[in-house]
């Protein structure tokens, strides 16, 4: 059993599909229009960062009290990552659906930005988990273990009746990190429904 399962940060990122014409530039105005409109429930949104000249960054960052938001490509892949600092109240579960919750609501919100003109889509049918801890979540096969159960249990929520692949390669240098693959694409608003009413803090 791992240490202190209840304090572990995750990493969420859902990847666009299609990227041909979009620049990381218009993502900058689209960050601050959430700090200025309070777009985020349960979050004390600070300051916007671009970072869209550093070759696979973190790209454009919209940083919170309680996390950040990236537009980025540090997996070589355009996405949406929502990146918890601090541990969202209740257990490994609890913090993986707020976690998924909040990267599906964001990847709503720039979806549905009239400024994209209809260019911006998300992929549902694969999520990429990360646990933001190596001294608490190392990336082994041991950890994978310990959070295999609830892995499969949130697939199962997100994706009723597919066929779901939990992909797995540790690598003692990197953070730990799972793909979900699913053979279903359902719509962002019913990947999110999917998980029921969630405590935003």
């Amino acid at each position: 059993m791992l240490r202190k399962m209840d304090a572990f940060k995750i990493n969420v990122k859902l990847y666009v599909e299609g990227v041909a014409g979009l620049s990381h530039e218009e993502f900058v105005p689209v960050f601050h229009s959430w700090i200025q409109e309070r777009a985020v429930p349960g979050h004390a949104l600070i300051d916007v960062a671009d970072y869209s000249h550093v070759n696979n960054g973190p790209g454009t960052v919209l940083v919170a009290h309680e996390a950040n938001f990236y537009l980025d490509k540090l997996d070589g892949f355009l996405g949406f990552t929502y990146s918890r600092k601090h541990a969202a109240p209740g257990d490994l579960g609890d913090r993986l659906r707020q976690a998924i919750a909040a990267a599906i609501e964001g990847c709503q919100r720039l979806q549905n930005d009239g400024r994209f003109e209809g260019r911006m889509k998300f992929r549902t049918d694969e999520v990429l988990v990360q646990l933001n801890d190596r001294l608490l979540a190392p990336n082994t096969p041991e950890t994978f273990t310990a959070v295999k159960g609830e892995l499969e249990k949130l697939a199962g929520e997100l994706w009723p009746g597919a066929n779901v692949d939990i992909e797995y390669i540790p690598a003692e240098r990197t953070l730990f990190e799972v793909r979900l693959r699913a053979d279903q694409s359902p719509y962002l608003p019913q990947l999110r429904n999917r998980l029921g009413e969630l405590a935003t803090a």
